[in-house]
């Protein structure tokens, strides 16, 4: 669901009347002559010219329906990104993060990763060994599906677990990292 601003709307409104002035400069009607020569009847249609008002008519309502479409296409479609968590996610009183660089299991893990398996793993052990999947994606600046692919990998490899937590999944170190600390 998009979420209407100010903006949008009135970008909404130009699009509704560009596009009705468009249709009704374009849709006019034409004269028509009939012309009735004793018993034969002409229908004589005149080609359809527009004059040169019409004409910036037709071009400047084009130019404003398409500015308003491209502008409510890109902001419909625009990525939502909130830097800051929510007060009912933080956490009044943070217990200290523990340093798990120091562990042997971490230090082994740390030279046999790569590339983005390197960098989520060093973030979650930065983090004290757990951390939400959101914030990872937001840390790290990686797509959710390459952090979902990496996090793949590495709990294929018995390096973390991931748990469901709400409409994200909370990431914590494996359990035979953990159980040293």
């Amino acid at each position: 669901m998009v979420k209407l601003n100010k903006s949008m709307a009135v970008s909404a409104v130009i699009l509704a009347i560009s596009c009705f002035v468009l249709a009704n400069t374009l849709a006019r009607s034409q004269p028509i002559y009939i012309v009735v020569d004793g018993e034969v009847v002409t229908t004589i249609y005149t080609p359809v010219l527009y004059q040169a008002t019409e004409v910036a008519l037709i071009i400047v309502s084009s130019f404003a329906a398409g500015v308003s479409a491209l502008y409510l296409f890109r902001k419909a479609n625009e990525p939502v990104i909130r830097l800051e968590k929510p007060a009912s996610e933080q956490v009044s009183s943070p217990e200290p993060i523990r340093d798990l660089r120091s562990l042997a299991e971490v230090n082994t893990i740390m030279k046999v990763l790569s590339g983005p398996r390197l960098k989520v793993f060093d973030l979650i052990v930065e983090k004290g060994g757990e951390i939400l999947q959101k914030d990872l994606i937001l840390e790290t600046g990686y797509s959710k599906a390459k952090i979902s692919r990496t996090l793949q990998e590495l709990e294929a490899r018995n390096v973390i677990e991931r748990k469901q937590y709400g409409n994200t999944k909370k990431i914590v170190l494996a359990e035979w990292i953990r159980k040293d600390t």
